[in-house]
Formats: structure tokens, sequence, C-alpha cells
């Protein structure tokens, strides 16, 4: 995977990484923060859509840690084919 990093990866990059995962964390961290608060005042719907919105970032989080996590890399995997075919120029056919 691109995003994984390398055994001997550079200390710049692995703090980039690092501060990538907090900032992560903390955009996390703040959705969760917002659906209690949309809790509270009743809105229930749309705290289902915040705490969706948090899932997606953690699984952000853990694509950016480098660490498997079978919920972001079994999913990757699945769709890698058809991911590439998106970005592979058709090519026209010879009539």
């Amino acid at each position: 995977m691109l995003s994984s990093p390398p055994p001997d990866e550079l200390p710049e990059a692995a703090r980039l990484r690092g501060n990538i995962f907090t900032d992560l964390d903390r955009l996390a961290f703040a959705l969760e923060m917002e659906a209690a608060t949309l809790v509270e005042a009743g809105r229930e719907s749309e705290a289902t859509s915040r705490q969706a919105e948090r899932l997606g970032v953690r699984l952000a989080q853990r694509l950016v840690s480098g660490v498997w996590a079978d919920e972001v890399n079994f999913r990757l995997i699945r769709w890698a084919a058809d991911y590439e075919a998106r970005l592979t120029p058709l090519t026209p056919t010879a009539d």
C-alpha cells in the first residue's frame, strides 16, 4: 500500500505521519463532541450522520498509522482493481 511506512522511514516522514494521525484524532474528537451536542438538542438524525463521519475519520486514521486494520485493508484490497480501472485511460478500439 502506498501509504504504509517503509521500515527505514525517515524521522521527518515519521513525524509528519504522527502529526497527521494526531490531527485526525482531534477531528474525530470534535465530531464526537458535535454528535453529543446534537443528541442533547434532540437532533438524533444529525448526530447519527456526525458519528458516521467520525467513524470515517477513524478509518483514515488507521490508514495513516500504517498498521494493518481489517476494516481498512480488506476494503482497499477488495476494490483495488475497480479503483485502478477508473484511473486507466480508455484506449480507442480500431474500427
